[in-house]
């Protein structure tokens, strides 16, 4: 995509705020890139791009020894089964513009989720419970008609009947700083006791590490773009606009659309009109041909541990010694990573509270394979959810067929992920395959772990996606991505208007248009 610049500069006020700095010592030669971009993960990596193709050269510095970020596909495992980034829906209308551009094809891989419907068995305290027998157990704390969910859902019942906004797209708005509180203080208020607080949120967490730490208002920001993508996929379900297409042939380019619109036609994807998508192939697929598009240097081992910055350049020094300088600086490291660098001079007081107190999800997973599928000889379903180190089991169906499961993924987020994370790799294996005997006898001596991988321990990432504290949205949130001299800012973290990967690339798009209209 290329930019009008003329028409950023009429059209934002980010320029305004980058002309009135004053000129200090840093500046680049001739030699230097125009603009360093620290990460190779989608935001980095579409940043880059989109400065190159409107003039202007870039250089990559990426920490790790592959690019890609938190989209991490394990190649080598069956199945591809995918570490971060998991899938896209029909409202990622930026990810699958990506997805034609590089000529990825996206697999619509709803026939399998619904060759899943059986869902997952329920374990509670090393307990099977049948699901027809849940609303009357005696483990079942929740009240009235609440007591016919499972727990998984219960948590989202509640925000559908009580939150007190719906559609939320300005979630951020002063108008809104009074919900800025605590998913418990929320939930507390409107009748859940503890008991069903720890089982229907805490237990398998999807933000935080419990309900004390996560604020209503990024409860809402995240409700509100899964309803964006169920209202794409319902009106996809309802026009029935996508057929595959036809083979040999070119898909036609869409427009890339808001992130909040789905697009007419979901580039390249196969496999019907509804979907839940993924890269053919592996999602990293994405991230390693935007870093093959570009023309300037994509060095990765860079670890980044210094950013001094200026009104008229940048210098960035890595761990091996190298200095790299350049007229502007875009950082895509989350802030979990980046409060581990030295920046001179320190962003505003604000901003820099928000690096050094931003919230990051804890997550490890496990990637368990099985010499046979044991789940045929007790009857359950492969797919577990538990209240034990195993957390929650997804069966990953890659195979030849709909419903062949090729992978278990373990998903132990929240308290749950910070206690695996306190055992060296070998026994945390040891300890995964120990409980999975004990509640399925059928699996003993047919399981090993393919692959394991914490995001709270690694390096260069140090949690999954971020997460805003209670007080913290109404605190931070406005300063988060702020241009600090010529050091900008994006990541899914900066994102006000999408999740995950979408959010990547909405990022993007906003920090590219900062970088062009202040260089």
């Amino acid at each position: 995509m290329s930019l009008n610049r003329r028409q950023f500069v009429a059209s934002t006020a980010a320029t305004a705020a980058v002309a009135s700095l004053s000129n200090t010592a840093w500046t680049a030669s001739s030699g230097d890139p125009d603009v360093i971009v620290i990460g190779a993960g989608l935001s980095g990596l579409e940043a880059a791009v989109t400065l190159e193709e409107s003039g202007l050269k870039v250089r990559v510095l990426e920490g790790r020894k592959r690019v890609g970020g938190r989209v991490y596909t394990l190649f080598d495992l069956p199945g591809h089964p995918e570490v971060g980034g998991n899938s896209i829906a029909n409202a990622y209308g930026r990810c699958l513009a990506a997805a034609q551009k590089y000529g990825i094809e996206v697999v619509n891989v709803m026939p399998r989720l619904m060759a899943n419907r059986a869902g997952q068995e329920l374990f509670l305290g090393g307990e099977h419970i049948a699901l027809k027998d849940w609303p009357t157990h005696r483990r079942n704390p929740f009240t009235a008609d609440m007591k016919k969910l499972p727990p998984w859902a219960w948590a989202d019942a509640m925000f559908k009947q009580h939150m007190p906004f719906r559609d939320l797209q300005n979630w951020y708005d002063e108008a809104h700083a009074q919900y800025d509180i605590s998913i418990h203080e929320f939930l507390s208020s409107k009748g859940a006791t503890d008991a069903m607080i720890r089982l229907g949120y805490d237990t398998n967490i999807a933000y935080g590490t419990t309900a004390y730490d996560v604020s209503l208002l990024q409860q809402a920001f995240s409700d509100h773009w899964q309803n964006v993508n169920r209202g794409a996929i319902m009106a996809f379900s309802r026009t029935g606009a996508v057929n595959a297409p036809t083979p040999g042939a070119p898909p036609a380019a869409p427009a890339a659309p808001a992130a909040s619109a789905a697009p007419a036609s979901p580039p390249g994807m196969t496999g019907g009109s509804v979907l839940i998508g993924v890269f053919k192939g592996g999602n990293q697929r994405l991230p390693m041909a935007m870093a093959n598009r570009l023309k300037g240097d994509v060095l990765q081992g860079k670890r980044v541990v210094a950013i001094e910055t200026s009104a008229t350049g940048a210098k960035v020094t890595c761990s091996d010694g190298s200095v790299h300088r350049a007229k502007a600086v875009i950082c895509s490291m989350p802030f979990s990573t980046l409060r581990n660098v030295a920046i001179d001079p320190l962003p505003p007081p604000v901003q820099n509270k928000a690096i050094q107190t931003l919230g990051y999800i804890p997550i490890t997973q496990f990637h368990v394979l099985s010499k046979k599928p044991f789940w045929e000889t007790d009857g359950l379903s492969p797919s577990m959810w538990t209240d034990g180190p195993l957390g929650l089991v997804l069966a990953q169906k890659f195979g030849k067929t709909d419903t062949e499961v090729t992978s278990l993924t373990v998903w132990c987020r929240g308290l749950n992920g910070l206690y695996i994370d306190r055992f060296n790799v070998e026994d945390a294996k040891r300890m995964i395959i120990a409980e999975f005997e004990r509640l399925r006898p059928a699996s003993k001596g047919l399981l090993s772990v393919g692959a394991v991988h914490s995001w709270t321990t690694d390096p260069f990432s140090a949690g999954d996606w971020a997460i805003f504290h209670p007080g913290q949205v109404r605190e931070l949130r406005a300063a988060i991505a702020q241009p600090h001299q010529r050091l900008f800012f994006c990541g899914e973290h900066t994102s006000i208007g999408s999740r995950g990967m979408e959010g990547a690339f909405e990022s993007a798009e906003r920090v590219s248009l900062e970088v062009l209209g202040a260089i």
